[in-house]
């Protein structure tokens, strides 16, 4: 007797970046940093969002009670004030990956993080072993070679001062591509 294998998709919940901002990185940051040579995989501007939990591989028969879940735990929330913050990158000497951090309202931003993190404990999700970091990926280092350029331009570079306010939690989904992932919305809790 055959079992029905079970419908799995990767996703992960964020907080939508508006348009302006997204292509603000783009234009001041990406662009230039792709000038440097370096093997990366640059977050396409559309794709540019702050991750407050990934899940995974989840079971898609799960999506409407995290949905369910998350618009309880969203709706105590107010909108949230940030700035872009500095470039930075994680690993060191060797990045892995490339980031732009956040300033303003940060303690909210984590405290929402926290708070979606605890909400999902009830269905099984693991808490987060890392402490919660604030940022936008913008890219991924796929070959360290020539990253001394890169890490130079990395401190060099300045953004304008851009305030922006975020208002949406999302649930997405994230397929796997050659040309870059593709996220789909699967459901979307505004923010007070």
């Amino acid at each position: 007797m055959s079992r029905e294998k079970e419908n799995k998709i990767r996703s992960f919940i964020c907080l939508e970046i508006p348009k302006n901002i997204r292509e603000t990185i783009d234009r001041n940051v990406t662009r230039q940093l792709k000038d440097c040579g370096v093997k990366c995989s640059w977050v396409k501007p559309e794709n540019i969002h702050i991750t407050l939990k990934f899940l995974g591989d989840i079971p898609e028969k799960i999506v409407p009670k995290i949905s369910e879940i998350l618009e309880k735990t969203v709706g105590d929330y107010n909108a949230i004030s940030l700035s872009l913050g500095k470039v930075g990158k994680f690993g060191g000497r060797t990045p892995r990956v490339i980031w732009v951090g956040n300033v303003g309202e940060t303690e909210a931003l984590k405290s929402l993080a926290e708070s979606v993190d605890k909400s999902l404990l009830s269905i099984g999700f693991k808490r987060e072993k890392r402490k919660f970091s604030p940022h936008l990926t913008i890219g991924r280092v796929r070959n360290p070679k020539g990253t001394d350029k890169l890490l130079r331009l990395i401190d060099e570079i300045e953004l304008p001062e851009t305030n922006f306010v975020v208002k949406r939690v999302i649930l997405m989904k994230s397929e796997l591509s050659p040309g870059g992932s593709i996220y789909t919305p699967l459901a979307e809790f505004e923010l007070k």
